[in-house]
């Protein structure tokens, strides 16, 4: 779906189910069905490109769910890269922030457990406390520590 704004600029009536096309005169930038109470606007062709400025895209997706589309697997829907378990990221940030800021995070982990809100939410919530900064630099020392050989040759992970 594209939002746009649109320019009214200088405005003329236009009879309900008139098959005027374009202005009546070069004066008009575009037209209402009502002056008073317009339900149908009308931006002429000639005045398409400088009245009519795309703002924003937006797009869905929609849900599988009781469309009967089974492809999708559980295991599909759950993260599967390095990132680390909350508990584990928990801990590490309450080395760095405040007492006040992890019982928050703890407190919205807990709600999402009970699914009061959203595994985005709750990702969207940390990244504010917490900072894109600080979280990159805690997820990328947690990937260097799995991925180094234990002192039997394996990975950690």
């Amino acid at each position: 779906m594209l939002l746009c704004r649109v320019i009214l600029g200088k405005i003329e009536a236009v009879p309900r189910f008139s098959e005027q096309c374009n202005p009546s005169c070069e004066e008009f930038d575009s037209g209402v069905d009502d002056l008073a109470s317009p339900s149908k606007y009308i931006v002429w062709s000639s005045c398409m490109n400088t009245h009519i400025l795309p703002e924003f895209v937006i797009s869905f997706r929609a849900s599988s769910y009781g469309r009967g589309d089974q492809r999708r697997s559980q295991s599909s829907r759950t993260p599967n890269s390095d990132w680390m378990p909350f508990p584990t990221l928990i801990t590490t940030l309450s080395k760095f922030l405040p007492r006040d800021a992890i019982e928050l995070i703890g407190k919205n982990h807990s709600d999402y457990k009970n699914r009061k809100i959203t595994r985005q939410e709750l990702i969207q919530l940390v990244r504010n406390v917490a900072g894109d900064k600080l979280l990159m630099a805690i997820i990328k020392s947690y990937r260097r520590k799995i991925k180094q050989p234990s002192s039997n040759g394996l990975y950690n992970n």
